[in-house]
């Protein structure tokens, strides 16, 4: 185990609450303002750091991050139920009123006004030089992530590195490539003053820092330095690819030696908010069948959200282990009330193809589709309950040997790309098989992209990967049947209408908006 600690993430109003409450009535600075009065001191600064993690929440295990990283690409479709249908067909219906998007943006900028509130304060409060550029390093990453998914979801945004006092309409928007050199900056730092671990579990690591370096440079198309801080994490980091795929999705091993960065959810319902949701929204309406009710064991309460596309079904190679750890095709009779005669319960359900036909197979369609079993929970205290325990995995090891591979290839040196591309292939196949490997000549971003789909699909990552490569619009017009409307635009979301509503200066909207 690399870390011995769990750190427990509070909201900002829990980290608030907490500083009051633990005030004494002789303390002589209760008269200052918020935030004076919490970051006045070395335990107000952490509780200051740990509500900045916090707001990672927002965007890791809900429904509305999962539905901006995951519908309308090229292996996600939208499933039978829910309302925001409109951002996988990219109708007129996905608009600048859209409320996830809207929460996070307001997620997002949340997150960066408590860094810059914790770096605006830090050097005045006593504690160690130590900690203090140990919390700096953290709290600038953070800043740094925060605007990863702003520039990617709606490219050039407000940008702020102090902290906003009062209410600010003035504020314009800033270009994208601006701010990334911005990011860099902030993730750099991270990287040269943190230690490849934490005493506690879950805080930023140099790892993390590294990883996230590395993508930021391919932004700024950087590729000898994303190569750079990708093979530095594999060469030199603790981290070990676990010898199965599936282990990594164990729930009893979630702290393994593949994790890099993880957003932690808690057994606790005072500390878990929301909890993770993410085990109901790949969940297909499974409970609507004879013979069948909502089981913990085989994906819980049904949200039928996201649907996988045939390409991606289609994706893996016949000796892939990773097709049978993400995919749930598979269901078996649990409902003695509505069991089909002749059958028993723990057979294996016979599903109606078409007409004449059957298989044990689900169908992938409207009414019924393949689940993902990723993000299976089955610790919740019912199969009704939303909020998940498991951590949310924001970057793996795997993912760090597809950076190093794609950075080597795009720098020109497909030859050094290929032995890092081929690990994660190598690590992939079943026990006792192989999987093709590819060539030096055979690697493009094509491939690359096609691997992260085997690899990382359903993790909260596509979307912005299809936009960050350029891929976005051709992938999803040639894999995605749904998304019939797509336009050049959409590789950018709409600015929420309320920050154009609120600025008292003309904010621009994104192109094709209205």
């Amino acid at each position: 185990m690399l870390f011995n600690k769990p750190l427990y993430i509070l909201t900002a109003i829990s980290v608030f609450c907490t500083t009051l409450s633990s005030c004494s009535l002789e303390e002589n600075e209760l008269y200052k303002p918020v935030p004076e009065a919490i970051y006045s001191n070395a335990a107000g600064i952490s509780n200051g750091v740990t509500g900045v993690y916090s707001k990672l929440r927002g965007l890791y295990g809900s429904q509305k991050g999962f539905t901006a990283t995951t519908m309308g690409t090229d292996i996600f479709q939208h499933g039978k139920d829910g309302g925001y249908k409109y951002m996988d067909d990219y109708s007129a219906a996905l608009n600048p009123s859209n409320d996830y998007l809207n929460g996070i943006w307001n997620d997002c900028y949340e997150g960066i006004n408590a860094a810059n509130t914790v770096l605006d304060k830090i050097d005045n409060v006593t504690m160690s030089d130590q900690l203090k550029v140990q919390y700096k390093a953290e709290t600038r990453f953070l800043r740094a992530h925060f605007y990863y998914w702003l520039t990617l979801q709606f490219g050039d945004v407000v940008y702020s590195e102090h902290e906003t006092k009062g209410v600010v309409t003035d504020a314009g928007r800033t270009a994208k490539t601006e701010i990334w050199k911005k990011m860099l900056d902030d993730t750099q730092y991270a990287a040269d003053q943190l230690n490849w671990t934490s005493s506690e579990y879950g805080r930023i690591t140099k790892g993390a820092a590294l990883h996230q370096l590395a993508k930021v440079k391919l932004l700024l198309k950087d590729y000898e330095g994303a190569a750079t801080a990708a093979v530095k994490v594999i060469k030199e980091g603790p981290y070990k690819l676990v010898k199965a795929y599936g282990d990594v999705f164990d729930y009893n091993n979630q702290r393994n030696t593949e994790i890099i960065f993880a957003v932690q959810y808690l057994n606790n319902a005072l500390f878990n908010e929301d909890g993770n949701q993410g085990h109901a929204f790949f969940t297909p309406a499974y409970d609507q069948y004879a013979g069948l009710k909502r089981d913990l064991l085989q994906g819980g309460r049904p949200y039928t959200r996201f649907r996988p596309t045939e390409f991606y079904r289609n994706l893996f190679d016949a000796n892939d282990a990773r097709f049978d750890v993400t995919f749930r095709y598979i269901w078996t009779y649990n409902n003695t009330a509505t069991l089909p005669a002749g059958k028993k319960i723990g057979d294996t359900v016979v599903w109606q193809i078409s007409p004449g036909v059957t298989s044990t197979i689900a169908p992938n369609n409207d009414n019924m589709h393949w689940g993902i079993k990723k993000h299976d929970d089955a610790t919740r205290a019912s199969v009704q309950d939303l909020k998940g325990f498991r951590d949310f995995f924001v970057y793996r090891f795997s993912e760090t040997y597809l950076l190093a591979a794609e950075a080597l290839m795009l720098a020109g040196k497909a030859d050094q790309a290929i032995p890092y591309f081929n690990e994660v292939r190598i690590r992939a196949a079943k026990p006792n098989t192989q999987i093709p490997l590819l060539t030096a000549g055979q690697l493009n971003i094509d491939q690359i992209l096609d691997e992260r789909a085997r690899e990382l699909g359903g993790e909260e990552e596509r979307w912005m990967d299809l936009v960050r490569t350029g891929k976005l619009v051709e992938r999803v017009k040639k894999y995605n049947p749904n998304a019939v409307n797509i336009k050049d635009y959409h590789v950018l979301r709409p600015i929420p209408q309320a920050q154009i509503d609120l600025s008292t200066i003309k904010f621009p909207q994104n192109e094709g908006y209205f």
